[in-house]
Order: C-alpha cells, then sequence, then structure tokens
C-alpha cells in the first residue's frame, strides 16, 4: 500500500547515502562531570574551546577546555565559579567565541571573557550579570544573525530577549506553561518553544505575539524544536522538526509548517523506538541534514532533508557501546575538508567528552565543493539597536568552504558587540575618583594662594 511504500523509500539518489561517523582517536578524559539534569545538551563547543558543567559539590562550576587540550584531565582544573546555584544552560557566541553565556538557578545569567589560551585559574568575575527573571533561568541561546541578542527562558513562564552590549532587557513575553526547548529559526527573527503543555509556540519577540501554535506530542516526556530551511531551501525556513514521545512512551520525530497548523496535523511523523531520553536535533542548514541524539542513548540517528514528502529521509545511526550525556554539533567551519568531513560533535559520555565525526567516503584529495556549500562566516548580518529597532533579519553571512578562500563572503566584517565587564567600571569609577580628589586638591591649593595674594 501507499503508506508502506512511503516508509520503505530508503534507497535515494543522494550524495550523502553513505555518511558515516567515528569516533576520533583522542578525547578529554578523567572528568568529574555534574550529575545535575537539565534540559540543556550538556554541552557546547567551537574551533577554540570545549564546555560542560563540572562536579563542584555546591553546583555552578563549567569546566572550559581549549579544544587542543586532549587527554587526561588534572583534578585542580581551572573552573568557572561565578554562580551561587547549579548552571542549567550555556552557549557560546556565534560570533565571538571566547565570550561565553551561563544560565543559573541563582536567577541570573553570566557573560564569561574567556583568555585565548584558557583558564589558567579559577574565574569567579564575570564580564557583565543580566538580571531580571524572578526564578531560575533554564535556557540561554544566542541569536544566530544579530550581534549581541540573547533569548532565554525562565521557571517564572517568560521568555526575554537581552541587548547584550547593553546589558539591557529589549523584550519580555509571558508564556502560559514552562518551556523545554527553546531555539532561533535561520535569520534570527522568530523563536520556537516547546511547553509543557505538549504544544509548540513560535514567538516574533519584538511584536510581542504568538504566531503559531500546535500540539506537536502527546507524551509528557519533554519536547525539543529545531527549524530547517536555511540558504538553500525554497520554503523560506517556515518548517522545523519535533521531538517528543506519545502517550505510550514511544519516541517520534514531527515535521511541520508553521503556514499549515489549523488541522494540527504534521506533514509526517517518524516512529523511531521506545526509548526513555529526549531526543535533541540539530540541523545542518547547508548540507540539509538532521542529526538527532537521545540522552542515555549510544547512537546518533542522521536523516537528510528534503522539500517534497515525506520531507525527512532516513540514513543511518552512527552507533556506541558507551552512552551519552549530551551531544553537541560544532560550527560548520570547524569541519576537516580535505577528509570529507561534513560535520563534527562533541559527545559527553560519563567521564570524558569524544570527539565523533561525519564523513562521505570519497577518494579524491580534491575540495569537493557539491558537499560544502557555503557556509555561516561566524559575521553577524545585523547590529543589535537594528534588530530591535525592527529591520528586516538578514540570514548569516556566508563564507565559501574551500581552503584559502576569503574569511567572510558577505558584509565587511564589523567588530563584535563590546560588553563592558563590572572590574573594567570598577576600574573607571576609581580612576574617575581618583582624578577628582586630585582635581579638588590642586582647587584648594589655588584658593589658598589666591587667599595669600589678596591678604
Amino acid at each position: 500500500d501507499a503508506a508502506h511504500a512511503r516508509g520503505m523509500k530508503v534507497v535515494r539518489d543522494s550524495k550523502f547515502r553513505h555518511v558515516f561517523g567515528e569516533v576520533g582517536k583522542q578525547k578529554y578524559e578523567d572528568l568529574r562531570l555534574s550529575s545535575k539534569a537539565t534540559e540543556s545538551t550538556g554541552i557546547r563547543g567551537n574551533s577554540k574551546f570545549v564546555c560542560f558543567a563540572w562536579d563542584a559539590g555546591g553546583g555552578g562550576a563549567l569546566a572550559v577546555l581549549p579544544s587542543t587540550k586532549y587527554g587526561r584531565m588534572p583534578r585542580d582544573l581551572p573552573l568557572i565559579t561565578g554562580h551561587t546555584g547549579p548552571v542549567l544552560d550555556f552557549e557560546f557566541s556565534p560570533f565571538d567565541e571566547s565570550l561565553l553565556v551561563s544560565a543559573s538557578e541563582d536567577l541570573t545569567m553570566k557573560l564569561w571573557r574567556l583568555p585565548d589560551e584558557g583558564l589558567k585559574q579559577h574565574m569567579k568575575e564575570p564580564l557583565a550579570v543580566l538580571e531580571g527573571h524572578g526564578k531560575k533561568v533554564l535556557f540561554s541561546h544566542f541569536n544566530p544573525s544579530a550581534d549581541g541578542i540573547l533569548a532565554s527562558c525562565s521557571f517564572d513562564f517568560t521568555t526575554r530577549i537581552w541587548n547584550v552590549g547593553e546589558l539591557d532587557e529589549a523584550f519580555s513575553i509571558q508564556m502560559p506553561e514552562q518551556v523545554n526547548h527553546i531555539k532561533w529559526n535561520y535569520s534570527g527573527s522568530l523563536i520556537a518553544t516547546t511547553c509543557k503543555d505538549k504544544k509548540l509556540r513560535v514567538i516574533d519577540p519584538r511584536t510581542n505575539a504568538f504566531v503559531a501554535e500546535v500540539k506537536v506530542h502527546e507524551g509528557v516526556k519533554p519536547s525539543k524544536v529545531e527549524w530547517l530551511g536555511g540558504p538553500a531551501a525554497t520554503d523560506d525556513g517556515y518548517r522545523f522538526v519535533t521531538t517528543g514521545f506519545t502517550s505510550q512512551a514511544e519516541r517520534q520525530i514531527g515535521v511541520w509548517d508553521m503556514r499549515k497548523l489549523e488541522d494540527s496535523e504534521p506533514m509526517n511523523m517518524l516512529m523511531l523506538d521506545q526509548g526513555t531520553g529526549a531526543l535533541y536535533p540539530f540541523f545542518d542548514h547547508g548540507a540539509q541534514m538532521l542529526y538527532v541524539a537521545g540522552k542515555g542513548d549510544a547512537n546518533v540517528r542522521y536523516f537528510e532533508a528534503d522539500a517534497a514528502d515525506p520531507y525527512l529521509h532516513f540514513i543511518s545511526d552512527f552507533r556506541t557501546t558507551v552512552p551519552q550525556k549530551g551531544v553537541c554539533f560544532l560550527p560548520k567551519r570547524c569541519v576537516d575538508v580535505h577528509k570529507h568531513e561534513i560535520i563534527r560533535g562533541l559527545k559527553l559520555e560519563a567521564s570524558a567528552v569524544q570527539p565523533i565525526s561525519f564523513r562521505v567516503p570519497r577518494k579524491s584529495d580534491a575540495f569537493q565543493e557539491d558537499l560544502f556549500p557555503d557556509a555561516p562566516s561566524g559575521v553577524a548580518s545585523m547590529g543589535p539597536d537594528e534588530w530591535i529597532g525592527g529591520a528586516d533579519c538578514r540570514e548569516p553571512p556566508l563564507r565559501s568552504m574551500e581552503p584559502g578562500a576569503a574569511a567572510v563572503a558577505g558584509p565587511a566584517k564589523k567588530q563584535a558587540v563590546g560588553v563592558v565587564s563590572v572590574k573594567e567600571l570598577r576600574a573607571q569609577l576609581a580612576e574617575a575618583n581618583a582624578r577628582n580628589d586630585a582635581l579638588q586638591k590642586e582647587n584648594e591649593l589655588l584658593k589658598a594662594e589666591l587667599a595669600q595674594l589678596k591678604g
């Protein structure tokens, strides 16, 4: 029958049909990982650093390792220790690899400026603090296109948007339910949130409006969301995928179009297995590949997205014998194109972080243009004031993946948004006060001299 044929269409013409995953030869070992359960992926990385939560007794510590520092870690590893409660989420800026944000149970988010060579001692003093949430902060998520724009969600039932450069709240959206996941779309104009009431809501933060709403999965366990679309896609970024559970705790992946939610029906709903952990989806917008990793699983499934029915084609899964506490994927510019590596990830294990690589088997050493379309350059498409002011969102500027190509194929590289740290402000204040004291003394001396002259 048609439904059976639809599910069985596995062999199809695709350059990614033979993608395979493999573990890296080196890993980060002897890690004392935090046992705090969170709704975050639990690990983040870029070309310079790897970050994860550390077991520090009272909670609230993050370890940040230089990405080249493989091997066994010392017991007295330097940590970020500025939070007074456990850290629930953290993320690197997409435009500044040394800028990290962390969200905590202590009601704050903190920004950290990391030294290029990594931490040499504990870092307690943040670059800046973002305060305003009335309860634990669950998520912190940078806009992928506009510089210095950060979204956060909290147990206080608000989603807030921050202007990081001004340390100021720009927008606040009242949520009807607690949020289980949050994701900006490709151009940074909309935010998708999955909520505890089993609904997904798409927010236009600049108009304080819910522009789409749909019940996505029947199960009570948390759902997650990821946007499809991208530079080569023709659907203008209206589609997204959700992962979740049936009422019988079977895991699912749903494909949705926010323009077609009237009948609350997905475009496709894939049934996976009886797993227990939440599935975290990650979409490579250039290759149009979806990677799905479950907490507690020992595998990563991957699919190719398609504009036509059934919209997602299962390719394969990368299996290991070691379960994962979380998986993240690095920016596309981190891949090794010489090895035909199309994405690189980090797998958080019980006491280690294992790099994983997904590759296309090809004999030629030459640059494979069809595998590597232009990718986000790590440069913002617009500044925070322009975004807050309601300007049309522009997709991230792209750069060629070919070795030796110009760094940015887009607007001239602008200086990333600057944040003045509390320490710098204190130093500036002390300097101003000292100058003020000196001027007062000078003034008193001049008055005394004038009095003598008059006398």
